[in-house]
């Protein structure tokens, strides 16, 4: 009875030390960036039939190619005229434009054809000069800052 009271007891002191030991650790860094998107939309009943909207992240402004991470958007995720969206998996870098655009098929011309309804900052023009968003405030992620929430107030245009 004796061996059995300390198998028992040496048992349940094991058994907790495992638990313990497997305790998960939430102070593990990040490794990578998550970006909370929230697209406010005026003039939402407009939403084009034909067409493609992006909401596209880019490194470098203006492009000089495709975006670092883009997603097509459909008019039923417009929810009281707000669009939510997560872009996960982020490099730990410096990004230049957060932007929601349109694509119109219509326009065969590549310098053209994309009209940007909206940006995470900066403006088409500053001073009455055209900047196309030059001017936007740029945003980092790394091991210290890997979670960052931005709005993009966007007006849905289609001429």
């Amino acid at each position: 009875m004796n061996i059995l009271k300390k198998l028992s007891l040496m048992s349940l002191i094991l058994g907790s030390l495992f638990l313990v030991s497997c305790e998960d650790d939430d102070d593990d860094p990040a490794t990578s960036g998550t970006l909370n998107i929230t697209l406010n939309l005026s003039n939402a009943e407009a939403w084009p039939s034909e067409g493609t909207v992006f909401c596209s992240l880019d490194k470098t402004w203006p492009p000089s190619g495709a975006p670092y991470k883009s997603v097509v958007l459909q008019s039923t995720q417009v929810q009281n005229g707000v669009i939510s969206l997560v872009f996960e998996d982020l490099d730990f870098d410096t990004y230049a434009l957060l932007s929601v655009s349109w694509l119109d098929p219509n326009d065969q011309n590549p310098a053209t054809n994309q009209s940007v309804w909206g940006t995470h900052s900066g403006s088409a023009f500053e001073n009455g000069q055209f900047v196309f968003y030059a001017n936007a405030t740029p945003f980092s992620f790394d091991v210290n800052n890997s979670e960052l929430s931005l709005v993009v107030n966007a007006t849905i245009t289609t001429n």
